[in-house]
């Protein structure tokens, strides 16, 4: 058992650098499209979301900013579950951006670094010491290289890719809306990192992707994701992670 789940923990800790870390540059707002499941009706409400992700998007687009990620990584193997918490947050800056996530448990700690900056792309992998994680020399990858292994840099408002993507969304409350995504359009340079991060060959397969965007007008405040995917590990592991990102301008 105790076997178990510490190959479970070693999982959880490599898929850090997934759920947190795998990104797409955010797509232009004019070009985002957001369309309701078939058979619905095109309400004011459908409407009011659109403009709110659009609104989201183009606000996170023309400024610097950072955030905070807090959230938590579900797998079973071996008929046993396991939950990796995980932190960390992104810094972009004048088109650069640097990205953190940091994990810790009694069976696993880990941790990654991606930057993308004035053309320099590279990635680092960090060990606790001394109860904080110091990251070793990092490598450096060309744009062609860096977007195979990991996605392309990661600076707007979601990881996934949105343009045509968007299954359907809706208001749940004030400047609150959920959207829920065509996994496999969404998780098209994700699942990149995904690969690279587990060392498998093929590519992992995307069950639901969604998100709820809480506003303030037009800032984003947050956004809080939920995704459910398979890795072809230890004879297949299905992972479920939920994490929220708090933006600060």
């Amino acid at each position: 058992m105790k076997k178990a789940r510490k190959r479970v923990a070693v999982i959880a800790a490599l898929l850090i650098g997934i759920f947190v870390l795998a990104g797409l540059a955010f797509a232009l707002p004019e070009k985002t499209r957001t369309s309701a499941p078939v058979g619905a009706s095109h309400s004011a409400e459908l409407d009011e979301a659109r403009t709110a992700l659009n609104n989201a998007c183009a606000y996170i687009g023309g400024r610097d900013f950072h955030t905070e990620i807090d959230g938590a990584i579900k797998a079973r193997v071996f008929g046993v579950p396991y939950t990796q918490k995980v932190s960390g947050g992104r810094i972009v800056t004048g088109g650069n951006v640097v990205e953190t996530a940091e994990t810790s448990s009694a069976f696993v700690s880990a941790a990654i670094k991606k930057s993308a900056c004035g053309g320099t792309f590279a990635v680092a992998t960090g060990k606790k010491k001394k109860g904080a994680f110091v990251y070793g020399a990092p490598a450096e990858y060309t744009a062609e290289e860096y977007v195979a292994a990991f996605g392309k840099p990661f600076k707007g408002l979601v990881k996934y890719e949105l343009d045509g993507a968007v299954l359907s969304a809706q208001k749940t409350g004030e400047g609150e809306y959920e959207y829920e995504l065509d996994p496999f359009r969404a998780a098209r340079y994700v699942k990149n990192e995904v690969r690279t991060t587990l060392d498998v060959k093929s590519y992992p397969e995307y069950y639901s992707v969604s998100f709820v965007l809480v506003t303030d007008g037009e800032r984003p405040v947050s956004v809080t994701v939920c995704e459910k995917f398979k890795v072809d590990k230890f004879g297949g592991t299905t992972c479920s992670s939920r994490y929220t990102e708090k933006f600060y301008f």
